[in-house]
């Protein structure tokens, strides 16, 4: 019986409205409680400390029933011989299974993920809206909601919308970076083939921090339109303000070629749309592209390459790979 149900069950027999079998098991308590011979004094000191806490309970109950004085020496009787039950319960566990008191409870956790070519959108129990980036995925605690942190792991890349609870941080963990938050909207690509872990706020304020090598905390603190880059290689933070809100591109159904390599371009079009792209020949590779596709179909982006290469072809192979051949001519 939780604190809660104690208290909604003492204010139905105080006030007369206890079904049968609520005053039958309330009557079966109070029986015990008058038996000289019942372990219920049996209590150790862990009891007593809540002993206390509970009678800060009874205390505020007390006041409550003072208008009603032919049941308040019952009632009294009745909260001591539940709150003596709840704690013998209790150091009875504690008796028997002693480890109990320092193991950590097991989690179950959640994971939900996106293959190549997909994007989806999860609401999180709190409120939070998270859209998830293909190739990506979040993992969170099944009790998520009732946890004094709202913590999540992302692999890949994903636009958080947090709701706000100033009591309740939200931590995202992405490899050696930890975000924190109490109700924003960012973006967080953290791809485990890109050398960059990066995070870029829309709205609000956000703390990435990450852990060098030697175990030191480097902590920044970013505002709508900055950016804070964790690099892998160098194992540190810099930040910068961006101009535009072309890092949310994705979310918004368009893919940007902003002069990059053909091989550059192959990675993105493997994460939009699941394919895998081969070269005929290496120097393809280098060959580079500038273009802005939105909700555009494959065979579109395809079409649209050729065209502005002048000599570079494609064609469709098994397994959902494409071939690229020939050459590039500007």
């Amino acid at each position: 019986m939780t604190e809660k149900e104690l208290q909604n069950l003492i204010d139905k027999y105080t006030s007369g409205h206890c079904t049968q079998k609520e005053q039958e098991f309330l009557d079966k308590v109070l029986d015990i409680y008058n038996e000289p011979d019942a372990p219920l004094t049996e209590i150790n000191d862990e009891s007593i400390i809540q002993n206390e806490i509970y009678s800060n309970i009874i205390k505020k109950r007390i006041d409550s029933t003072k208008s009603q004085p032919k049941n308040t020496y019952k009632w009294l009787k009745l909260s001591a011989a539940i709150v003596l039950l709840l704690f013998s319960l209790s150091a009875v566990f504690y008796n028997v299974y002693p480890s109990a008191k320092s193991d950590v409870v097991a989690q179950r956790f959640i994971t939900k993920s996106t293959e190549w070519g997909q994007r989806s959108t999860i609401k999180l129990s709190d409120g939070t809206k998270i859209s998830l980036n293909a190739g990506s995925s979040i993992e969170f605690a099944e009790n998520f909601n009732d946890l004094s942190t709202r913590e999540v792991t992302l692999i890949g890349e994903a636009f958080f919308e947090v709701a706000k609870n100033p009591n309740k941080p939200f931590i995202i963990h992405t490899e050696n970076v930890t975000t924190q938050v109490l109700g924003t909207s960012f973006n967080v690509n953290a791809y485990d083939f890109v050398q960059n872990i990066s995070v870029t706020v829309r709205t609000g304020k956000v703390r990435v921090q990450s852990k060098s090598k030697e175990g030191k905390l480097n902590t920044v603190f970013l505002t709508p339109n900055q950016m804070a880059e964790y690099s892998k290689n160098g194992d540190k933070i810099t930040t910068s303000t961006i101009a535009n809100e072309n890092y949310l591109d994705w979310k918004n159904g368009i893919i940007r070629f902003n002069d990059i390599t053909f091989q550059d371009a192959s990675k993105m079009l493997k994460r939009w749309y699941g394919i895998k792209i081969d070269f005929q020949s290496p120097s393809l590779k280098n060959c580079h592209i500038t273009a802005r596709y939105e909700k555009a179909k494959l065979h579109v982006v395809l079409e649209s390459i050729k065209f502005a290469t002048k000599g570079m072809d494609y064609e469709y192979l098994e397994g959902n790979s494409i071939l690229f051949k020939g050459s590039c001519n500007h």
